[in-house]
């Protein structure tokens, strides 16, 4: 698990890089050559420079032992010797007058070393030392440190402080991390607040409309709420009588037509929302929008507002999505074409995925030759299971035609 750390490692040491501190000259050397015997897989060798020269003697304020420190301890978090890695990183963080980001970006590893060791009380002090060296000098706080110390809190059951924490986790990312918003949820519920909870459960049913634990929990926060034939009845009359002046209102609605299984009530309200300019013309709506009609099984407005979201967000989710819909219906020249755009942004799901499906779509088209280059890539990517069996398709139907030929 502290290997998911390493991420933040890269981060740390190229953040170093900048810092207004510099290493002798011998420190550099002693670390290069430690990290030349890490790179041959002589790890033993590199640990050996470590520690020698971590455990020498230095004074308080001395910035090279700072970073040998450091250094050893990311090291033996490599090799998964947590607490060994801990003794060398507290010793780093108790160097007097570091560069503040050094100590900044050496807080958030010690904080989430603490949460993932289940040292929760040290782990939400070293979080909140981080917040405020990092608010003291305008340093970017990271929203997973945020998101760590929401969790920290909500375990804790201090809801007020872990709403506050998933709140600026969440509204400091521009990418929808499902695991807050089921945190956010959560905490919702257990303050009573199920207005704001009936919200971040429909925001998980529009990123995820086939999950049913999400179509659960919404369901059972409008049982709390009694928003049944009543409300329906009353919300629907404001709809006719074009009454309904609020967003809220219309996703309501929208999103309890979902759970009703009435998708064409549903696409039809949001609709008529973005035509009076009372819903936003944003990524959520359209999206809402699309799923309304993937599930209605309208397939080709559903494709036109993903195509809105794609004129809103480089998001190449939606790109691939669009291409899943269109090879599913069999038009395969469009399914290729928004496959490729997903991939010229990156698209980062499953590797060999995306080129197994654009294999498939030229063989449909009985393209074999570019069906080979895409199958290819797909089995360098892992997929060599899936792509073996239509491989022997098109060597198959390749041979049959050659016969044929032949005769």
């Amino acid at each position: 698990m502290i290997k998911n750390l390493l991420i933040s490692f890269v981060f740390i040491f190229s953040v170093s890089i900048e810092s207004q501190e510099a290493i002798n000259q011998w420190v550099f050397n002693a670390l290069e050559r430690a990290q030349l015997n890490v790179d041959k897989g002589n790890l033993e060798a590199a640990e050996k420079i470590y520690y020698d020269y971590a455990s020498g003697t230095y004074s308080s304020k001395s910035y090279d032992h700072f970073v040998l420190l450091r250094t050893y301890g990311f090291f033996l978090l490599q090799q998964d010797r947590n607490a060994d890695a801990l003794k060398y990183l507290i010793q780093a963080d108790q160097k007097r007058k570091m560069p503040p980001m050094d100590v900044f970006n050496l807080k958030y590893i010690l904080g989430q070393i603490y949460y993932v060791e289940g040292q929760k009380d040290k782990a939400k002090e070293t979080f909140l030392e981080w917040i405020k060296i990092g608010t003291d000098n305008q340093f970017d706080l990271r929203p997973e440190g945020y998101a760590t110390l929401a969790t920290i809190y909500a375990q804790d059951s201090d809801w007020d402080n872990a709403l506050i924490y998933i709140t600026f986790a969440m509204d400091n990312t521009i990418v929808f991390v499902e695991n807050w918003a089921q945190l956010k949820f959560a905490i919702h519920i257990q303050k009573k607040q199920y207005m704001i909870a009936l919200e971040v459960a429909q925001d998980l049913v529009r990123v995820k409309p086939k999950n049913k634990a999400y179509i659960e929990q919404m369901a059972g926060v409008y049982n709390v709420i009694k928003f049944e034939e009543e409300s329906l009845a009353s919300l629907e009359f404001k709809l006719q009588q074009n009454l309904l002046k609020k967003s809220s209102e219309y996703i309501n609605l929208a999103n309890f037509y979902l759970y009703k299984g009435l998708p064409i009530d549903s696409s039809k309200v949001i609709k008529k929302g973005l035509a009076l300019g009372v819903l936003d013309n944003n990524i959520k709506n359209n999206e809402l929008l699309s799923n309304a009609y993937i599930i209605a099984k309208d397939f080709d407005n559903a494709v036109n507002s993903l195509i809105n979201v794609t004129k809103l967000s480089d998001n190449p989710k939606y790109d691939y999505r669009i291409g899943q819909i269109y090879l599913q219906n069999s038009d395969y020249k469009n399914a290729i074409k928004f496959l490729k755009i997903a991939r010229t942004k990156n698209w980062d799901g499953t590797a060999g995925s995306l080129e197994m499906l654009i294999g498939i779509s030229y063989i449909e088209l009985d393209d074999f030759k570019n069906a080979r280059i895409e199958l290819a890539k797909a089995i360098a990517l892992g997929k060599e299971d899936e792509a073996e069996s239509w491989i022997s398709y098109m060597d198959s139907t390749d041979s049959l035609r050659a016969a044929a030929a032949a005769n």
